[in-house]
């Protein structure tokens, strides 16, 4: 899945509403702008049409659900991961890792699938804080 729909995807399942395209280039622009000023998104080269990490995914979902980052336990969920918006959200129950002889891992660097995005939103709209 691209950058731009799992940023819209996870900004709606956060109760954004639907934002129109400021950039006639770009259906996903609107979003990503409105990210920038909200302060989900602070870097400048954001490729919306390159696709997305898990690690991105995660750091735009806590994000956008606002989850609190800094009461975090200090035991580590992953083993490849000390990413604080990735512990937020297996916190909350949004996310899952891997499970392999023992060790759990999150693979912050795999590219997600619209299924696998879809399970986070769907997570997402029916957190209860």
């Amino acid at each position: 899945i691209s950058y731009g729909a799992a940023l819209k995807l996870v900004m709606l399942a956060a109760g954004y509403p639907e934002i129109a395209p400021t950039n006639k280039n770009s259906v996903f622009s609107g979003y990503l702008d409105r990210a920038r000023a909200d302060g989900l998104i602070t870097r400048t080269n954001v490729n919306l049409s390159a696709s997305i990490t898990r690690l991105q995914v995660a750091q735009l979902a806590a994000g956008a659900m606002k989850l609190d980052i800094n009461n975090l336990s200090s035991v580590k969920p992953f083993t490849d991961t000390a990413d604080v918006y990735v512990q937020a959200l297996n916190a909350a129950g949004i996310v899952e890792g891997y499970f392999n002889n023992g060790t759990s891992t999150f693979k912050p660097g795999n590219t997600l699938t619209r299924g696998q995005v879809s399970a986070i939103v769907w997570r997402m709209r029916n957190y209860n804080r």
